[in-house]
């Protein structure tokens, strides 16, 4: 370890005396060091170094989120640079360029990549990104490793093959989704009838072939129509409280109330009443169950464990799950259904279900058999039929009913549109496991400033992902 490396690095923890700070030597990991305060010995931050000097350095103290101050793009990209020039070696810095700067609101991207020399296109991953916080402060540097195959391909089809491959396999489906002003340009925050861009094409490389998410362990989903109960279980039966179970908080925030259960005492729990109440937090041998102030239910979060010989099968865990989505839905069969992937049986149908632990399940909400994007519950059912935990977003909740479901723009006319806008990009795709780049077409509209998602069923208007947070070099 190079204590004048140690040194320097103890000065960007701004706002903290480096006298107070220490450094100590991960157990089981070599040349990972942990920055401490000496007094309590709190960790602070680590490092890690490699044979080119640091390789990750992360802040993770609250401490320097209250300094007060502002840092512009330029003081950031300074900062930056001045971290690269203090600590890396000329090779490291060979051909390093800045790429982009990203804006995220509570934290900015600084990112430097590489250029391949015969093509001068952009090497994705191959250089260094700093994560800073508003104030201009580092919280974290990442940097790729060196040494990687960069191919060329013997011959490669055009942009305008590409397009074609690309543009015959897309897919748009009819969807509700919300115009999120944070997500697109010109968003209002309502929920309208569009057709959605299928996600699952990612690239056309120089030879033809397609390229899917399931490069990504990402599948193909089916949609399956949820089964009918004829009696549905209460929610608390489906948690697994009896009568052994105590009532030890309650506590309404907003809109909102949560109940916690445990068959120990409050004080058992040996937990602050700030974690008891944390909707985000698990504590063991208690249950959580949080409701809107109507009764329906948001989250179930179940850490007790329950011990038994009999194990429930698939079907009967399913029945369970429906169960749960009626204390959120007064009408579960119509307004959800059941996601499945492709490729991955679901848990527990094929591998037995004495071998399984748990089932989950992920259901979709639906408007008069419209799927709502970003809207989906998701469930686990352990083994022995107790739910441990659901979670619904916000929008399953919503009521969609004045949404106008009529199409004025046909599904035809909307994959023109599309057609018209789309270009193919020939870039370079990093295989992060073999270290190895090769070419491939990607999608982009270059006469926008975003991709598209979206085309409204009603006008023909393209929605555009907003990238006017990121600069690009």
């Amino acid at each position: 370890m190079n204590d004048l490396i140690i040194e320097q690095l103890k000065s960007y923890f701004k706002g903290i005396d480096p006298a107070e700070l220490k450094i100590e030597q991960m157990e089981y990991e070599e040349n990972v060091y942990d920055i401490l305060f000496e007094e309590w010995g709190e960790s602070v931050g680590s490092v890690r170094f490699d044979e080119l000097g640091i390789a990750e350095f992360f802040i993770y103290t609250d401490e320097i989120d209250t300094l007060p101050g502002k840092a512009s793009k330029f003081d950031m990209i300074m900062q930056a640079e001045g971290f690269i020039d203090r600590f890396y070696n000329k090779e490291f810095k060979n051909g390093l360029y800045l790429s982009a700067y990203i804006d995220l609101g509570e934290y900015h991207i600084v990112l430097y990549n590489r250029k391949d020399e015969r093509l001068d296109k952009e090497l994705p991953d191959s250089g260094i990104s700093f994560t800073m916080l508003s104030n201009g402060l580092i919280s974290a540097v990442e940097r790729e490793k060196l040494g990687y195959d960069i191919h060329y391909p013997d011959q490669s089809i055009t942009s305008n093959q590409a397009k074609e491959i690309y543009y015959n396999q897309l897919q748009l489906e009819p969807v509700i989704a919300k115009y999120a002003k944070d997500t697109y340009l010109y968003g209002d925050n309502c929920y309208h009838y569009v057709y959605e861009l299928e996600d699952h094409i990612i690239e056309v490389d120089t030879a033809g072939n397609i390229h899917t998410t399931e490069v990504l362990g990402i599948g193909r989903s089916i949609i399956d129509k949820l089964p009918n109960v004829t009696n549905y279980t209460d929610i608390y039966t489906l948690a697994g409280l009896t009568e052994e179970h105590m009532k030890v908080a309650e506590v309404k925030k907003g809109n909102q109330r949560m109940e916690v259960w445990s068959r120990l005492p409050k004080e058992s729990l040996r937990v602050s009443d700030e974690d008891l109440t944390d909707d985000e937090l698990d504590i063991p041998e208690a249950i959580k169950l949080v409701f809107y102030n109507d009764g329906r239910l948001i989250k179930l979060m179940g850490q007790e464990y329950h011990q038994s010989d009999d194990v429930i099968s698939y079907e009967e865990a399913l029945n369970r799950a429906i169960s749960l989505l009626a204390a959120i839905s007064i009408q579960p069969l119509n307004h959800f259904r059941l996601q499945k992937n492709l490729q991955l049986p679901a848990l527990g149908e094929d591998d037995g279900a004495a071998e399984v632990d748990s089932y989950f399940f992920t259901f979709i909400r639906y408007e008069r058999g419209v799927r709502v994007t970003d809207a989906t519950v998701t469930v686990e059912v352990d083994a022995t039929g107790i739910v441990k935990h659901a979670d619904a977003d916000p929008e399953v909740l919503n009521d969609f009913s004045n949404i106008d479901l009529h199409e004025e723009v046909s599904l035809s006319e909307a994959r023109k549109m599309i057609k018209e806008a789309l270009f193919m990009d020939l870039s370079w795709v990093k295989d992060h496991h073999a270290q190895r780049y090769t070419l491939s077409y990607l999608p982009s509209y270059p006469m926008t400033t975003g991709h598209i998602k979206m085309i409204h069923t009603k006008t023909g208007e393209p929605w555009v992902i907003d990238t006017s947070c990121m600069d690009q070099y």
